[in-house]
């Protein structure tokens, strides 16, 4: 009799333990920070530095319109051959795949990195082709430096072989994230997306996550 009842609990002791182990690893898969895959965070937020540009309506824009929004900032021009137009359709693809609530608070902007023919004119044809909403900027060249120095973004001009206006700009071709404080907060490199993997799918649920794990602390106007 005696030994039944020690063999019904350690039958007890053994169920509880299982079920407390599951009840942990359950936590664990629940609650645990979840990673992204091509969206990194800076190690520290910086501040973008006072910069002054024109949007492509013609409108000032400056470092404080990057205040109380979320805001996805790539650096091209309209004369690429490939990187920023395949960029521009990717970011379009990302910003259909986001939650709608982080949707609303989100402007993606194209800063030109070929100023100097790069006109409004130009931008206003170019930019809204990809989504009415994207916001295309010419702060000429000294402003520009100022912000891509401030955003750790590279460019140089790479001239033709027969014409000296002819040439191509290399730059950064990673997108930037500027959180509501104004700050550089992330950055997405398109070309370390797994092979497996789809980049508009991939990016969009990293941003997610990572808006998720921001909370409230980046809110608008905090």
């Amino acid at each position: 009799m005696k030994k039944q009842l020690g063999s019904a609990r350690l039958i007890i002791i053994l169920v509880a333990l299982l079920s407390l182990v599951a009840g942990v690893l359950s936590y664990q898969v629940l609650f645990a920070e979840k990673r992204m895959e091509i969206i990194r965070t800076f190690d520290q937020a910086r501040s973008v530095d006072a910069f002054e540009g024109k949007t492509h309506n013609g409108e000032r824009f400056t470092e404080t319109d990057f205040l109380g929004k979320w805001s996805i900032v790539f650096f091209g021009f309209t004369t690429c051959p490939d990187v920023c137009p395949t960029a521009l359709s990717n970011i379009n693809g990302m910003m259909k795949n986001i939650e709608p609530e982080y949707l609303k608070d989100t402007q993606v902007v194209m800063v030109s990195v070929d100023p100097e023919r790069d006109t409004l004119d130009k931008l206003s044809k170019y930019v809204p082709a990809f989504n009415p909403d994207f916001i295309g900027i010419n702060a000429g060249l000294e402003e520009t430096q100022k912000l891509t120095k401030s955003i750790g973004v590279s460019f140089f001009k790479v001239p033709g072989h027969d014409d000296p206006d002819n040439y191509l700009v290399e730059h950064t071709a990673r997108w930037f994230v500027i959180d509501p404080l104004g700050r550089r907060y992330a950055y997405i490199s398109p070309d370390q997306t797994p092979k497996h993997k789809d980049l508009v799918k991939t990016v969009s649920e990293d941003y997610n996550i990572m808006r998720d794990q921001a909370g409230d602390i980046h809110a608008a106007g905090r």
